[in-house]
């Protein structure tokens, strides 16, 4: 993975790319150079001022050009090698939340499955019971129906995202239909 810009190493990436060190000082001695010219200097009077120094120093202006040249296409195709890295981290990354995501909205579904089921079971269970509660009436003695609480999750509807278990209610059963 590439460095942040603050950390890379561009000798080394040079080196690896084929620029040698000698042609990095070459470029170097060249920006340097270029850095002293006053900057109202015009352009033609720069480039005879900078040949006629490596001139001096018995340094090709070409070899000058050719170092500068493949030192720009080394870092282009860092710069490349790094977006290519980048696209690919960022789509095994959308795939992995499409993934989750998928995994999520299941779990979700299955939870408001499970809900609904219980408030279908909840409902059938006390018709049931309220269709038993007369046999109990009618043969209690003395008038006295036992109460008989029976525990059953509130129905709720749950928001998006969320669920909920429901709370336990005491039903009891005055005997009146």
């Amino acid at each position: 993975m590439p460095a942040p810009p603050s950390e890379v190493d561009f000798a080394a990436i040079l080196l690896a790319a084929g620029v040698s060190p000698e042609q990095r000082s070459k470029i170097l001695k060249a920006q340097e150079l270029l850095r002293t010219l006053p900057g109202d200097t015009p352009a033609p009077v720069k480039r005879d001022i900078v040949e006629a120094a490596f001139k001096a120093f018995d340094v090709p202006t070409q070899e000058i050009v050719a170092a500068a040249s493949k030192q720009i296409e080394a870092l282009k195709a860092f710069t490349r090698t790094g977006e290519e890295h980048t696209q690919a981290v960022l789509a095994e990354g959308n795939q992995q939340i499409q993934l989750l995501e998928s995994k999520i909205a299941g779990v979700k579904a299955s939870m408001d499955r499970e809900v609904a089921a219980q408030a279908v079971r909840a409902r059938s269970t006390l018709d049931q019971i309220n269709e038993v509660q007369p046999v109990l009436q009618f043969f209690a003695r003395d008038g006295a129906v036992p109460s008989h609480p029976v525990a059953h999750p509130a129905i709720t509807s749950p928001g998006p995202g969320e669920w909920s278990q429901g709370e336990s209610v005491d039903v009891q059963f005055d005997g009146s239909r």
